[in-house]
């Protein structure tokens, strides 16, 4: 069956730092067909009420929508074959690169597009807060 092989996980950045996820999946053995696999950034922070800047700044969006609706499509790539992976890596993160990371892969084997996802939170520290001394080697 069809499965993922490694999926992102939660992970706390402290800000300037280089953050990577991983997401592969294995297709379902037919021999080759085309993949897909796209990296998603969905805005939805997790403690959303309690950041006042993204309050306030949601509200001046013009559709009214709820938050968590927007979401950014940020690289895809394609391959045939039954095997796919992409790593995902956001270099000097920033505080407001806070936020949900989605791995969709679109699995073609059947002619049929299905669709997986896995999703991991990226939270962002702001730099030289709280934090513990073995933490800030790379």
């Amino acid at each position: 069956a069809a499965l993922f092989t490694e999926t992102p996980h939660d992970m706390t950045a402290q800000a300037g730092e280089d953050v990577e996820m991983a997401c592969s999946f294995r297709g379902s053995g037919s021999p080759s067909y085309s993949l897909e696999i796209q990296w998603w950034y969905v805005r939805n922070h997790k403690d959303w009420t309690d950041k006042q800047t993204w309050a306030s700044s949601q509200l001046k969006s013009s559709p009214p929508e709820e938050p968590g609706k927007e979401a950014t499509k940020i690289s895809v790539v394609k391959v045939v074959g039954s095997n796919i992976s992409h790593k995902l890596r956001l270099s000097r993160v920033k505080l407001e690169d806070e936020g949900t990371y989605e791995c969709r892969v679109i699995d073609s084997s059947d002619g049929k597009a299905r669709h997986h996802k896995v999703k991991a939170y990226l939270r962002v520290e702001a730099a030289g807060g709280p934090g513990h001394p073995q933490d800030t080697e790379l």
